[in-house]
């Protein structure tokens, strides 16, 4: 049996799953900004905290 055809797709599931999960928590976390000294850390707070009061008036 060929299992680079069995392979090939479940490692594929399993990177896609890893990088899902990394994508939500970045919608959802951090709540507050993160910084080092002045600067502020890219992609702080996450874009669903940094939105809320944007999203609760569209709702």
């Amino acid at each position: 049996m060929n299992y680079e055809l069995i392979t090939a797709p479940l490692i594929g599931a399993a990177i896609g799953t890893v990088t899902n999960g990394i994508a939500i928590r970045m919608l959802f976390r951090p709540w507050k900004a993160v910084y080092i000294g002045k600067l502020k850390m890219p992609f702080t707070p996450g874009l669903i905290p940094k939105e809320k009061r944007l999203c609760f008036q569209m709702i």
